[in-house]
């Protein structure tokens, strides 16, 4: 056992050991807290690509059944027969591409007999009883999302060129009339490269942040050691003020209370190497502080606009009570595809950080949300003037435009609105989003650059 020959040597030594215990704990902290950030942002990074490509599946296939209902129309009219409107339907579906040409979509009657898949040998065949290697009914379980009113089915499918089966999700949706079933995917193995590369930066970015934490901590340490040699008799009360105060941090308590900030503060005012701790500690509490609120800012906003995120916009929606009028803008930017594909992804955020501008610039009384991509939403809440809005949005277009013109590769932008509100009484938010994306998709069908406001 330890003999010490006196107090200073004691508390010297008692100092130490805390200090680098509690530097120690602070550092696991730390890094655990660093992991599991990293953890849950890969994890939400994947669910919003999930997500984008869902609604994006759903576009999609909804652009289709645009094109099937086209032909359906001229039949109805008399201009076809149903067998020509048939045909010509199919015609168009099986040479629709999207996605630089890697999405397709299929056709199968509600009995399970192929009308379109790329024009290969499978068209005209009947395979409801087709199954995937995990022994999955896939046809069947397409068939029963799309009579439900369109959903989603996961399976084991191999790409085109490839005899390799891949985890692929579906979306389908029925055409009724005809007794079609209409449809597209997306290999998953697409989404898992993207979280791939964005783990990767992410790890990078923590193991970077765990290196500066622990050099921080570290030189803190040598800084409470050199301290620690001076203490004396006469500076045991300030050891325990300072004690007292690393055990909170230890805890993860950064806020002090009253008596606790009151000690530091009259600690911090010693020229002695106390104060210089304590004023080093009061830094690191303040700059724990400043980083706790920055991660808890970044995970409420979109990192390359500043525009609410899809996590800051459902939180806001918990907070509203049920009895909330709402009324949604869904936007969507025109040929941007078009703008990455032919200037870069440079250019294509500058787009977006344009429109963010604007938009907050016109829209300042609603909560602002980039939705992911180039989507956008407006939200607004309580009664609002049907007129007033819409002359705002149209303002809004009319600013938007005027600036991409300005600029060679953003000339060939416009933006396509659609907008949902709650009338007469308070109307579901999901609800509410599914109307205005309806909107917006019948702005995008009538020659985009405008808007459209549901009228169901």
């Amino acid at each position: 056992m330890l003999k010490f020959k006196s107090m200073q040597s004691r508390l010297t030594t008692i100092f130490i050991g805390i200090s680098f215990f509690t530097m120690l704990f602070l550092g696991s902290c730390g890094i655990y807290g660093a992991v599991q950030e990293n953890n849950r942002l890969i994890a939400e990074f994947r669910k919003d690509m999930e997500e984008n490509a869902q609604l994006q599946l759903e576009w999609q296939t909804h652009s289709a059944l645009s094109v099937i209902e086209n032909c359906y129309q001229a039949q109805v009219r008399g201009e076809l027969t149903q067998e020509e409107a048939m045909q010509r339907a199919a015609d168009l579906v099986r040479n629709m591409r999207y996605d630089n040409g890697k999405g397709y979509f299929t056709i199968d009657t509600d009995q399970g007999k192929n009308v379109v898949l790329l024009g290969t040998e499978a068209e005209g065949k009947l395979r409801i009883d087709a199954k995937d290697p995990e022994g999955r009914y896939f046809i069947r379980e397409m068939i029963h999302q799309a009579k439900l009113g369109g959903g989603f089915s996961d399976f084991m499918f191999p790409k085109p060129g490839f005899s390799d089966p891949l985890p692929k999700r579906y979306y389908t949706l029925e055409f009724a009339p005809y007794h079609w079933v209409i449809g597209t995917g997306i290999w998953l193995d697409q989404i898992d490269r993207r979280v791939a590369l964005r783990e990767k930066a992410f790890v990078q970015n923590m193991k970077e942040q765990v290196i500066r934490t622990l050099t921080g901590l570290l030189l803190l340490e040598i800084l409470f050691v050199l301290l620690a040699i001076f203490v004396g008799r006469r500076l045991a009360y300030p050891i325990m003020v300072a004690t007292k105060r690393m055990r909170e941090l230890g805890n993860g308590k950064l806020r002090m209370d009253s008596q606790t900030e009151a000690e530091m503060e009259a600690l911090a005012k010693r020229d002695d190497e106390f104060g210089a701790m304590s004023r080093a500690m009061n830094e690191m509490n303040q700059k724990l502080y400043d980083n706790q609120q920055l991660i808890l800012r970044m995970a409420q906003n979109d990192a390359l606009t500043g525009l609410a995120n899809r996590r800051h916009f459902a939180e806001f929606i918990q907070k509203c009570s049920a009895d909330t009028m709402f009324t949604l803008i869904s936007l969507d930017l025109d040929h941007f595809k078009q703008v990455n594909d032919n200037f870069g992804h440079q250019t294509g955020d500058a787009a977006l950080l344009i429109l963010a501008e604007v938009l907050k610039s016109q829209f300042t009384d609603a909560l602002n949300v980039r939705m992911g991509g180039d989507e956008f939403l407006v939200v607004l809440t309580g009664k609002v003037d049907h007129a007033v809005l819409e002359e705002r949005l149209r303002t809004f277009m009319r600013q938007l435009i005027a600036v991409y013109q300005q600029d060679e590769g953003l000339q060939c932008l416009t933006v396509s609105a659609g907008i949902a509100y709650a009338k007469e009484q308070p109307v579901p938010i999901e609800v509410l989003m599914n109307q205005s994306d309806e909107a917006l998709y019948e702005a995008k069908a009538c020659g985009r650059s405008c808007y459209r406001v549901y009228q169901g």
